[in-house]
């Protein structure tokens, strides 16, 4: 391993520890394992439901319109490598589900790997935007929880990605030889074609029935993925705290603490940031933490055990993820 790749392990192990102290302070654990046997079993088949049929279901249908361009993809084929990513996000550091997946497309519906990394990059633009939206929606609807000067720096940060993704959107022409972007890019070659993969990865939304489609699912992913919050609330005998505004709070709260360096799964950045803002919200410690706990380790362990079994039947063993894609780089 490379001294680089170590020090950003350890500085991912360093802010893990941290968080955990974090998370676990003024918490006395009778009380926080008091709150996790009296969860509310009923409401698991719902966030089940959430996780299996509605996130990954989304995900797999917005991919499949990203890459319709250059290949018509089975959903089934792209909800199983879509949970695959995300299973290998949680066990491996650096992300490498994202790359994993990408690579996958490519070796398994037969086009570039160009195509469906940009198209990976792109559904973490939208994602950034689609969550950015639901938190402004969110904190002007509940000033009193939210600093105006945090909203107006969502706002700020939501207007620089979107406007990002609309270059994205329409650069193709001005990267091709003779315009406007690569006659300023002619002397930084790699700058030049990781803008083009990206562009051509963007492509697809100049088509309005395919930007559309795509931005409805974006935040239609993101809604749902808040109802988890919500059910969780209720699993946890938090809902008089917790209302569907205040799980997009939760849930916004919670993606941001994935730009965090951290262990592989958010393992301790979660908790931490998770039960800083119920607290907020009146629970106490424990009892926040024990939310954060339910929530994080039923989505850890429903996502991570699927796409285990997906990447063992398309032949690989997570041992042997690196060594794949050492090989594919190759």
């Amino acid at each position: 391993m490379s001294a680089r790749k170590v020090l950003s392990a350890a500085v991912a192990l360093a802010f893990t520890a941290f968080f955990l102290v974090l998370a676990l302070r003024n918490v006395e654990y009778d009380q926080l394992a008091q709150a996790l046997v009296g969860v509310r079993w009923r409401w698991l088949p719902g966030i089940v439901f959430i996780i299996v049929v509605a996130d990954i279901g989304i995900r797999a249908l917005r991919w499949r319109i990203l890459l319709s361009q250059a290949v018509q993809a089975p959903l089934g084929e792209l909800y199983r490598l879509s949970t695959i990513g995300l299973a290998v996000n949680n066990l491996l550091f650096a992300r490498l589900g994202e790359l994993l997946r990408a690579v996958l497309a490519a070796e398994r519906l037969g086009v570039s790997l160009a195509t469906t990394l940009a198209s990976v990059v792109v559904e973490r633009v939208l994602d950034v935007a689609a969550l950015l939206t639901l938190f402004v929606c969110a904190s002007t609807w509940l000033p009193e929880l939210v600093e105006p000067s945090l909203r107006r720096a969502a706002i700020v940060l939501l207007a620089a990605v979107l406007a990002a993704l609309v270059f994205l959107i329409m650069a193709e022409r001005s990267l091709e030889p003779g315009g406007f972007v690569e006659r300023r890019l002619r002397s930084y070659r790699k700058v030049h074609e990781l803008m083009s993969h990206l562009a051509l990865g963007a492509a697809v939304l100049r088509r309005p029935r395919a930007l559309f489609p795509v931005v409805g699912l974006s935040l239609a992913l993101w809604s749902i993925d808040a109802a988890v919050y919500w059910l969780g609330a209720f699993a946890l005998g938090l809902d008089q705290l917790i209302d569907y505004p205040r799980s997009i709070l939760v849930l916004s709260w919670a993606g941001a603490g994935a730009a965090l360096p951290a262990a592989p799964g958010a393992i301790g950045t979660y908790e931490s940031l998770v039960k800083s803002i119920v607290v907020r919200l009146g629970a106490s410690a424990p009892e926040a933490l024990a939310y954060a706990v339910f929530l994080h380790m039923g989505m850890y362990i429903l996502v991570t055990g699927m796409g285990l079994v997906f990447l063992y039947r398309v032949g690989l063993s997570l041992g042997g993820v690196k060594g794949f894609l050492r090989k594919v780089r190759a």
